[in-house]
């Protein structure tokens, strides 16, 4: 901190009839933030009175479908040395609001202009869906600024990069924005959609524009206009690309899975190859296939691609990528195990499906892979008694057996699995 004093920090939103959402937004920062400025986009209900009784600055910007220049205007009303960026469906997590002035004050030690931060999408039933990440922090200067319609990106005005840090552990962010239903959705990817037209006319070259208007009519169901789209974005790809390009990544991920749903695995996998030459070190194109070979029954080229996936990722991190294998590692070691155990690999099965039932004991796909494995293994002396006590012995490592809904559990998996002896057992001792 410069002279003991603590970073001042702003914190920046624009919101229109955010009412029911902005409390909840709002109602952080004490002793952390240095003003909170709201830009108010021609809201209709309580939006405004409610933000200004939270303490905030609220300005007006008379929408001009831009979301950028209603962004850069938010900057212009900061007085902060630093910002920071939010949605109203957005909410900080408790380690948020722990290290968010650490985070600063080491990014102001080490000259950085900003930090990535992470965003957990969650879906109506408040389940993590994907992660993605956002330079979410940054430095007050009027040289850095937003440019784009929509999917609005910052950067400097000169087009010299920024120096960035990831700080996506220590800051992260909830967001419910795409929850609500289908109405909301389509509403939502209406607006974007004219705003992304608008944007690629001006820039008709922009393959990110491109890509975002895949998304859009992917949201639509129309799957021949994302594959139309997505299909451009990559024609107009430079032929390097910086890792941690996320736009890139998610349309190349979006091709890979479109071409496996209709079941074209060569053309999924011209994409891969395309995908993993500009990008080496992206994760998920790896889980993207593997996931594909799952589906397909191609257990070998699961295990293949499922476990690069997961060393590029354990190698290389999540800096500003793997958005769909960070949330969705759950799925990744499960079909993993299940394609070790189909490739007859039942070793390499029990250790990872162990793997994931340390973390989520009642995932029954986990249980029913490790059930098959030592089943398969026992070959014909799994039906005998002392093989059985000796894989409940095992189990007894990961559950309390004690525990009636554990036992009925495992029976439950054991049924599964075809694994008779296993079943009568938790049967029995469960009074069945």
């Amino acid at each position: 901190m410069e002279n003991g004093r603590r970073p001042r920090i702003s914190l920046c939103m624009i919101v229109k009839n955010e009412e029911k959402k902005l409390e909840r937004a709002l109602s952080w920062g004490e002793g952390i933030l240095w003003e909170k400025v709201v830009v108010d986009t021609g809201s209709t209900d309580g939006t405004v009175a409610l933000a200004e009784r939270l303490g905030a600055k609220v300005c007006h910007f008379g929408w001009i479908d831009d979301f950028a220049a209603a962004r850069n205007f938010a900057l212009e009303q900061a007085e902060g040395d630093w910002i920071i960026t939010q949605d109203a469906d957005e909410w900080p997590t408790p380690e948020t609001l722990e290290k968010l002035l650490s985070v600063v004050e080491q990014a102001k030690e080490r000259g950085l202009d900003g930090v990535f931060g992470g965003i957990l999408e969650l879906n109506d039933r408040g389940e993590i869906t994907t992660c993605s990440s956002r330079i979410r922090v940054f430095r007050s200067t009027p040289d850095i600024r937003y440019r784009r319609r929509v999917h609005e990106q910052l950067e400097f005005t000169d087009g010299r990069p920024m120096r960035l840090a990831d700080a996506e552990e220590e800051l992260t962010f909830f967001h419910d924005g795409y929850a609500g239903g289908q109405s909301a959705g389509k509403r939502r990817s209406g607006r974007n959609l004219r705003l992304l037209e608008q944007e690629l006319a001006e820039h008709p070259g922009d393959y990110e524009v491109m890509g975002y208007l895949g998304d859009e009519y992917a949201g639509f169901g129309d799957e021949e206009q994302a594959l139309r789209w997505y299909r451009r974005s990559v024609e107009h790809m430079p032929e390097t690309l910086r890792e941690g390009d996320p736009r890139s990544a998610w349309t190349f991920s979006a091709l890979i899975a479109l071409y496996g749903e209709r079941g074209n695995y060569s053309e999924a996998e011209g994409i891969y190859r395309m995908a993993v030459e500009k990008q080496p070190c992206e994760a998920d194109y790896d889980y993207q296939m593997g996931c594909l070979c799952t589906q397909g029954e191609r257990w070998e080229d699961g295990v293949r691609y499922l476990a690069g996936g997961l060393a590029k990722l354990e190698r290389h991190g999540t800096a500003n990528s793997c958005m769909k294998l960070k949330a969705s590692l759950e799925t990744a070691y499960g079909n993993l195990a299940l394609c070790f155990l189909r490739s007859g690999r039942r070793k390499e099965a029990v250790e990872t499906s162990v793997a994931l039932l340390r973390v989520k004991p009642l995932d029954m796909k986990a249980l029913y892979i490790l059930l098959s494995a030592f089943r398969e293994d026992g070959g014909a002396q799994a039906e005998s008694a002392p093989y059985v006590d000796g894989v409940v012995g095992f189990l007894g490592k990961l559950y309390v057996l004690s525990d009636l809904k554990n036992r009925l559990f495992i029976a439950r998996a054991a049924r599964e699995a075809g694994w008779k002896a296993m079943e009568n057992r938790m049967e029995k001792e469960s009074g069945i």
